[in-house]
């Protein structure tokens, strides 16, 4: 294979990582988080730093108190050196998270952020071993009302009976 495919691979594997997190902690899919990072994989989320399973286990509870979370990835800039099998990248993100505050106010904290993560290559697998999350900007907000869905429009879960999970499948 020649070098450039096998960077555009490379490239596009490690994005798909990228992606599988987002979709992951929308979702509430833990098994899916674990499998972003290598077992010794670090990450700073600036409320949490430590090794990948206790991330995962801190977003059970940190994610418990939004009624919804929304991660829209922009821009991914991925550096690969296929001779160390390792990687980096840098995303940039907005998350919406909507949450009712102590006084019952239906609110949505959205913050820009971007994601720079250092990917290592095993045994033809990439994943995290190291990720850091600089926050460039948030606001938090009144939500007024609720989404205005009709009962027929399919909505969002945040489990596997999510459609993601069940549609044509």
């Amino acid at each position: 294979m020649s070098r450039d495919l096998e960077l555009l691979i490379a490239e596009r594997a490690i994005e798909r990582v990228i992606l599988s997190y987002s979709r992951a902690v929308d979702r509430y899919d833990f098994d899916a988080l674990s499998d972003c990072y290598w077992p010794e994989g670090t990450d700073d989320h600036g409320s949490f730093l430590g090794v990948a399973a206790d991330f995962v286990e801190w977003n059970k509870s940190a994610l418990a108190r939004f009624e919804r979370t929304s991660h829209f990835l922009g821009n991914i800039l991925v550096d690969v050196d296929l001779d160390s099998s390792r990687a980096h990248a840098e995303t940039y993100a907005v998350a919406h998270h909507r949450f009712t505050d102590p006084e019952g106010q239906l609110t949505d904290m959205t913050a820009g952020l971007r994601y720079i993560d250092v990917f290592e290559r095993r045994a033809d697998q990439w994943r995290i071993i190291e990720r850091v999350v600089v926050y460039d900007w948030r606001r938090t907000d009144p939500a007024y009302g609720q989404t205005g869905f009709a009962d027929a429009y399919v909505r969002g879960l945040r489990s596997k009976d999510d459609a993601v999970y069940t549609v044509g499948r």
